[in-house]
């Protein structure tokens, strides 16, 4: 398990955050390769991760020709690691800061699910902290109660909670799983990758959040999304949220079909009572609603395993 592990970084114009990043991860306890994914920033991003790589083998670098958005980088560096060896891919924004055993408790993890199961695990999640030590708000995963022995094996003896989905903010996968289930939905942009990604997977595999291995997300405040409250300048990216979760929804079922629709009026009461400007967070949501009927992107799988 400790050999071919790889650490995927999405980055964007966020140098010294990435630097961070990349020193925490290069201290890590369990040694991995590391491949930045860099969103063609218009910073010194480039000439740092090039710089990089001349000077460690363990760092590869890859430069999209444009913005393609945390789901763009990180299904291309998903599948770049897979068709280059990785056994284990280790994902994370640039944002993320590990502690020095974040992936040494998240492999032990991984390898108590594989000892405990004939099947490869799904994805093993790591405690997400903000910078004041208390649980960042953005990424609350959803757990679950146990399904079968395994679960609630590990569940009592190694304190493992089985989870259903989770952000992209420290999550190790096996490169048996990304062949299986596939990459993350490129088309998605910037929002909800993580929570349709993670909800397909874990609908085919066991899936844990790890108390004991730990990340700080340098997030400018630990604030949730939040459309009624949220900055004007900010409202457009909503429009993702809320096409990319109607799509999810259609594709886990009715029930959670009903859920969407039932939060989205919740929401636009929230916005009609509570918000300022009221009309672009309206247009917002009712925009990417529509636009959610028809989108419908496909799943893509590592080239490696095409033919397989």
């Amino acid at each position: 398990m400790r050999e071919n592990v790889w650490a995927v970084v999405v980055t964007y114009n966020r140098l010294d955050l990435l630097k961070e990043c990349i020193e925490a991860v290069q201290s890590q306890s369990e040694k991995c390769h590391i491949l930045i994914v860099d969103n063609a920033s218009t910073d010194n991003t480039q000439e740092y991760c090039v710089s990089l790589c001349e000077n460690d083998i363990n760092i590869s670098y890859k430069r999209m020709e444009k913005n393609i958005g945390g789901a763009g980088g990180f299904s291309r560096g998903m599948a770049y690691a897979v068709e280059h060896g990785a056994k284990y891919v280790w994902i994370m924004d640039d944002d993320t800061i590990p502690r020095p055993d974040t992936l040494e408790k998240l492999v032990e993890a991984a390898g108590r699910i594989e000892a405990a199961d004939d099947h490869s695990f799904g994805f093993v999640s790591s405690e997400v902290l903000w910078v004041d030590g208390q649980p960042c708000k953005m990424n609350k995963q959803l757990t679950r109660q146990p399904i079968d022995a395994v679960e609630s094996n590990l569940s009592r003896d190694y304190g493992m909670i089985p989870v259903k989905s989770a952000t992209f903010v420290s999550l190790l996968f096996s490169a048996e799983t990304i062949a299986e289930c596939g990459l993350p939905i490129e088309e998605y942009f910037i929002w909800g990758d993580d929570k349709e990604y993670t909800l397909r997977v874990s609908d085919a595999h066991h899936c844990f959040k790890i108390n004991d291995s730990v990340v700080l997300h340098k997030m400018k405040n630990n604030e949730g999304s939040n459309i009624t409250h949220d900055d004007l300048d900010r409202i457009g990216r909503y429009f993702y949220a809320y096409r990319n979760d109607y799509c999810t929804a259609k594709r886990q079922g009715l029930e959670q079909f009903v859920v969407y629709n039932i939060a989205f009026a919740l929401n636009m009461l929230r916005v009609i009572v509570h918000a300022k400007y009221k009309k672009p967070r309206l247009e917002t949501m009712l925009r990417g609603r529509r636009a959610g009927r028809h989108f419908n992107p496909g799943i893509k799988y590592p080239e490696v395993y095409k033919d397989k």
